[in-house]
């Protein structure tokens, strides 16, 4: 009789939540110490992790959100190499090809995938949230996006106030161009799907509904005024 333990990491953990539920986990017994520095200096031979380099955050986005079920004394390198199998078994081969395709490096759809992970929370609505960000990337526009900033700040705030919105971080995409330098968070299969294959919309804004649906508009005018609605 093999003794087992089941944990779950919800899509759209950052890679602080994920170590402080795996090392939270009694019946885990992972060392936190240890645990960050493998995450950080580990060597784990993934052809989506060749180029990242070593160091804070390395393995942001790539630990996939998923139940699992490990035996009871897993090694803390055991245990990251599980999370990063799952995720070389979901991104197919299928997906470095459309990659390829969009001009993207895997690294790049992984952080576009975790920022639709952040903003979206309806499923249909993840390939429309991907639409605006492609459309804007395209435009050389800011992505703009809320995630980015409460990535920066640690907390997952409801409204962000001007003053979030100027912090000096490379995360900040209401002040610096294109993509943040890495994920934000781990998404899962959905929002890869939606990175890859957005729907082909002229959208450029988004906008809460607050019921977990948003408003989408194609001009800025038409923007301010779904933001006055709501």
């Amino acid at each position: 009789f093999i003794e087992t333990v089941r944990f779950t990491i919800p899509e759209g953990f950052e890679l602080r939540q994920i170590v402080n539920r795996l090392v939270n986990n009694e019946q885990l017994n992972i060392d936190r110490e240890k645990f960050v520095y493998l995450i950080e200096n580990g060597d784990f031979d993934f052809i989506f992790l060749k180029g990242i380099p070593k160091g804070k955050n390395r393995l942001e986005g790539y630990l996939f959100p998923d139940t699992y079920e490990v035996v009871k004394g897993i090694t803390e390198e055991e245990l990251i190499y599980k999370m990063l199998k799952r995720f070389d078994e979901v991104f197919k081969e299928e997906y470095y090809n459309r990659a390829e395709e969009l001009n993207m490096s895997i690294q790049d759809v992984i952080i576009l995938a975790s920022i639709i992970e952040r903003e979206a929370k309806i499923d249909d609505e993840r390939p429309i949230i991907s639409s605006v960000f492609h459309n804007r990337l395209k435009k050389d526009m800011f992505l703009q996006s809320c995630a980015t900033i409460q990535y920066v700040l640690g907390e997952r705030k409801e409204k962000l106030t001007y003053k979030d919105l100027e912090i000096d971080s490379p995360y900040n995409t209401y002040k610096n161009l294109g993509l943040p330098p890495m994920p934000i968070a781990s998404p899962g299969k959905a929002s890869i799907e939606a990175a890859l294959y957005p729907e082909d919309t002229e959208f450029l804004y988004f906008v809460a509904k607050g019921d977990g649906s948003h408003v989408f508009s194609k001009s800025y005018s038409e923007h301010l005024k779904a933001q006055n609605r709501n």
